[in-house]
């Protein structure tokens, strides 16, 4: 119940004064209907078929006024009068359902507009120790069922009022079979109150498994190449296959059960029906003209009722998406990054340095940095090198604001990083990971990820600085060519290029290369050099690389070992000293 009352809540809170109104709505469905059948009566009357007036002051005025409709209209003035009721219920009606979905389909966006905006805006450590297809399953599938939540408890709102509404007109026209038609729903209702539980337990379960295969079935098709290598393609399937089979089953039970309560309704409620049918004017005396009027009165309830029990059971199906959906974004909002200042351009002149001083990381117990003293000039080239682990790809992390210091400071001229606005810091900073990130999409449009407002002219300079334009021209669309998923229609160099120009396209002061060229053969890594030593005059350019020849011409190479700076100077300067970069050297010569 908890979580149906939080529905009821979430509800009320997105349509705030829209929840009145769509209330007064659903109020006028259910009375134009009820009336349009109470109209009945006096059309019964007319034809032979009596009929009295029912229990109570509003019992009678209902009579008065139907007698009255009745006498003064004739039968085909009140046949006019019950299609006009019929027509503007089912004008109502029709206008409520299209303002219950767009409700739902908008709160819908609503929620998948502010997840997503929750996890990008995250930390970096939080987002990365998350599976993705954890965090798409709560973005696409479980905003979908949240949506049908949405839907349904409209819904079951709009039905409960409409059943209130409809036993009041019974009441007042034959309150004895009213009653006795409550009782029978009632215990139809007891019949299947276990079944409620089941399907609340296998909803819960569907949120979970969903999100498992999502993961799963992205890590499969993202690492293709090495199932296919590893001829693990049979484990691959038979993974996929049991999540498979695992989530047919819980979706057969929640989607039949409400199915089975349907059926089985259906069959008690006509049996019902048709018992107080004959025993209404047999046993309790009842005129006939009034147990037609209640008995086309709940015709038209218990498939309703049998309905909003079928959609109890899907409501159960689909709730716990509330939960999934709520948790990631709370969790996600919990790790939002700090961002403490306005969103202002940060001033650079140059020459100047990115500066790192007595800087340290740590993720728990381990030491990622350690006092690193380390000066970038800028313009300028600066190489960063070390052994796996020793701390290089925390180190661009770092400079990007993508993890926390844990101590000392980082400063862009006279810029903080902690007190600085993160995405204006970020604009300063040109960042080419290892992995080229491309998409499926145009040259020119992943160039202007980067710079939505860039002029064609803009792109042209950027993928000329990064020495990628004559390749572009020569491709079948030149800036418009589509290149395919992570840019597979191009070569590795020119994959890295595009990235070059999509970080230059920013006009950044600094330039991050995080061995951006070790999986570069040697034509597109003079390739790529080449453009670099031309930006070298422009911008400062930090280089971060496993191969010990790309930092061989850098102005500075810093050399790291766990964690630590151990050295620093130009290349030659550090290979007579014989210390931790000739070590490196001679392990890479044999």
């Amino acid at each position: 119940m908890k979580l149906h009352l939080q529905l009821l809540i979430n509800i009320v809170r997105y349509l705030r004064w829209k929840f009145p109104v769509m209330l007064i709505l659903m109020g006028l469905v259910a009375v134009t209907e009820g009336l349009s059948v109470s109209l009945l009566l006096p059309l019964l009357s007319q034809i032979g078929i009596s009929y009295s007036a029912g229990p109570g002051l509003a019992g009678s005025l209902l009579h008065q006024a139907l007698s009255a409709i009745g006498g003064s209209f004739g039968i085909s003035g009140l046949l006019v009068i019950i299609v006009g009721v019929a027509a503007l219920q089912a004008f109502f009606f029709i206008a409520l359902h299209w303002w219950m979905t767009s409700a739902s389909r908008s709160y819908k966006r609503l929620r998948q507009s502010q997840l997503f905006h929750a996890i990008v805006h995250a930390q970096w450590q939080y987002v990365s120790g998350k599976r993705a297809g954890e965090l798409t399953n709560a973005i696409v599938s479980e905003s979908e069922r949240l949506a049908q939540s949405f839907y349904i408890g409209l819904y079951l709102i709009s039905t409960f009022l409409g059943t209130c509404i409809y036993l009041a007109f019974g009441f007042m026209i034959a309150w004895p079979i009213t009653l006795a038609l409550i009782g029978c729903a009632a215990m139809m209702t007891l019949t299947v109150l276990r079944l409620y539980a089941k399907s609340f337990a296998v909803g819960q379960s569907i949120g979970p498994l969903n999100a498992e295969l999502q993961s799963t079935l992205s890590e499969r098709i993202s690492g293709l190449k090495i199932v296919k290598a590893t001829t693990s393609e049979a484990a691959a399937c038979a993974r996929v296959n049991s999540i498979v089979g695992i989530l047919e089953r819980a979706n057969t039970v929640v989607n039949f059960l409400p199915m089975f309560v349907r059926g089985l309704f259906e069959f008690l409620s006509f049996c019902a029906l048709a018992t107080i049918f004959v025993l209404g004017q047999e046993r309790f005396g009842i005129p006939a003209g009034n147990v037609i009027v209640v008995f086309a009165l709940f015709m038209r309830l218990f498939p309703r009722i049998t309905t909003v029990q079928s959609y109890l059971h899907l409501l159960n199906g689909y709730l716990h998406a509330m939960d999934t959906i709520g948790e990631v974004q709370r969790s996600a909002e919990a790790h939002a990054e700090l961002r403490n200042t306005a969103d202002q351009e940060l001033k650079v002149t140059l020459p100047s340095r990115l500066t790192l001083r007595n800087v340290g990381v740590g993720f728990g117990e381990r030491k990622a940095l350690e006092h690193i003293d380390l000066a970038i000039p800028i313009p300028g080239i600066t190489g960063v090198v070390g052994a796996s682990g020793a701390g290089k790809s925390t180190l661009v992390h770092v400079l990007l604001g993508l993890v926390s210091l844990s101590a000392g400071a980082i400063t862009l001229d006279v810029h903080n990083l902690a007190t600085s606005s993160l995405p204006a810091w970020r604009r300063k900073i040109g960042y080419v990971p290892q992995e080229t990130i491309l998409f499926h999409a145009s040259v020119r449009e992943n160039l202007m990820l980067s710079r939505p407002d860039a002029t064609d002219a803009d792109v042209e300079l950027a993928a000329r600085r990064a020495h990628a334009h004559e390749f572009i021209s020569n491709l079948p669309a030149g800036y418009d060519t589509i290149i395919g998923d992570q840019g597979v229609l191009l070569s590795g160099g020119q994959r890295q290029r595009i990235a070059i120009a999509r970080a230059l396209l920013m006009d950044p002061i600094v330039l991050l290369m995080d061995e951006a060229m070790s999986a570069l053969d040697s034509e597109s890594e003079a390739a790529v050099l080449s453009a670099l030593k031309e930006l070298r005059g422009e911008i400062g350019i930090l280089l971060v690389a496993h191969r010990l020849a790309t930092v061989r011409h850098a102005d500075v190479i810093a050399v790291l070992n766990e964690g630590r700076l151990v050295e620093s100077g130009a290349w030659d300067e550090l290979v007579n000293r014989r210390e931790r970069l000739h070590a490196l050297i001679q392990a890479q010569s044999t």
